[in-house]
């Protein structure tokens, strides 16, 4: 006679098997639905709208007053860069800024340091009578 096991083991590894492929053909269904097609079409349709629309107002842009000025400030600042003009000012104005910071942390630290020198505690004397040695 046969020993059966009376509590045989789930097969978990088939379990996860029979999981993904069930996981995998929900998405392929959804993927391939006629919603999902419909959806994905309207969703390239408003993107080429965006770009569409968004290539006329670069258009439209690059043709007005305010276009034709942005592009002529931005080429006078290309030409300050090249010319090193925007390094040495900003070297300058951050050569101020640390001066400035620096002037006042000075300040700061000679208010501070005679407050200290103040503050500290003064050295207790041992009470007459006590027998404390030093």
């Amino acid at each position: 006679m046969s020993e059966e096991n009376p509590n045989p083991q789930p097969d978990i590894s088939s379990q996860f098997r029979e999981l993904g492929e069930n996981i995998k053909n929900f998405f392929q269904a959804a993927w391939e639905s006629e919603e999902s097609q419909k959806f994905r079409q309207e969703l390239q349709n408003g993107l080429n709208e965006l770009g569409r629309a968004t290539n006329e107002a670069v258009d439209e842009f690059k043709t007005s007053e305010t276009g034709q000025k942005f592009k002529t400030e931005a080429d006078e600042f290309i030409n300050r860069v090249e010319t090193g003009e925007v390094e040495t000012k900003a070297r300058e104005e951050i050569s101020k800024v640390l001066d400035f910071i620096n002037k006042e942390l000075g300040n700061l630290n000679q208010k501070i340091k005679p407050q200290e020198a103040s503050t500290e505690p003064e050295p207790v004397e041992p009470a007459e009578g006590s027998n404390t040695e030093e």
